[in-house]
């Protein structure tokens, strides 16, 4: 077994959207090289089988994603791709592609898309329907506003509803409308800051089970912390085995592992409560 379950590789940071939801990571714009691209996966691949095309940015605005996916073929990757979905219509050539085991469509995003509701439903039911016929890759609308539904989420829900059955599935808050295709409903979460209530005790997957790298090689816990506020180390500046055994690294994941949380950040983390199993 792999040390981790999956790790977050943000190959752009770059976005056509500018959604309510995302926390604004003051980062500078870039993109990842090919070259940089391999680097990381050669690093990755000892520890983890599984990508995450996700952390901030959108993954198909990078200028090279089909030789992105050679590589990850070339290294056997299970990929998995968040997109807001704006430009899947020229990259129908993704149902190609073995090694993307899911891809995820945001629909919160729909208030801040160029594209009507309808439009954007078409093209994601038309690559969902070959998906599903092919019985690859899993396919999931995300409503990560279900606490808050916009007029933009209630109208996609219904044109959903009107066309297909939902299933209710044993995952919470999952729905299959096909085979391989499911709605997924959430509460929007709060992107951690080091301001509001700090709690010392608690525990979270970051570190433990995942990693995320940034469009900078920086390395930090999880996919929440965007703005690259507990830098680990840079993968592009030394090897990610040396980062993985630092000081900082192993004291998260022990202090995880005891039920105390030694960064800053992850005090204030209000997503990590889904994961503690105490009361504070």
């Amino acid at each position: 077994m792999k040390q981790l379950k999956r790790v977050y590789l943000e190959i752009t940071n770059i976005c056509n959207l500018n959604c309510s939801f995302c926390i604004e990571h003051n980062r500078p714009y870039n993109t990842m090289t090919l070259q940089q691209i391999e680097t990381a996966l050669r690093q990755i691949k000892p520890v983890c089988d599984y990508i995450y095309l996700h952390v901030q940015g959108e993954p198909l605005l990078h200028p090279h994603l089909k030789d992105v996916f050679d590589l990850m073929e070339q290294y056997e990757m299970k990929v998995q791709l968040v997109t807001n979905g704006s430009f899947l219509n020229d990259n129908f050539w993704l149902l190609e592609r073995k090694c993307l085991r899911k891809i995820s469509f945001s629909a919160h995003s729909l208030d801040h898309q160029n594209n009507t509701v309808d439009s954007w439903l078409t093209t994601v039911f038309e690559f969902m329907n070959k998906a599903s016929m092919q019985k690859q890759p899993y396919c999931e609308i995300r409503f990560w506003n279900q606490n808050n539904l916009s007029e933009c989420s209630k109208k996609a829900i219904e044109w959903i509803k009107e066309r297909y059955e939902l299933n209710e599935t044993s995952r919470k808050g999952s729905w299959q409308i096909m085979n391989n295709c499911y709605l997924h409903f959430d509460n929007q979460f709060s992107w951690p800051q080091n301001t509001g209530n700090s709690l010392k005790t608690g525990t979270c997957h970051g570190g433990i089970d995942m990693i995320a790298i940034l469009v900078d090689g920086t390395v930090v816990p999880c996919c929440l912390d965007a703005r690259g506020v507990i830098q680990l180390g840079n993968l592009f500046e030394q090897p990610l085995h040396e980062i993985m055994t630092s000081p900082r690294y192993l004291n998260l994941v022990q202090g995880f592992k005891n039920h105390y949380i030694t960064e800053e950040l992850c005090r204030h983390c209000t997503y990590r409560h889904r994961f503690n199993k105490q009361v504070h």
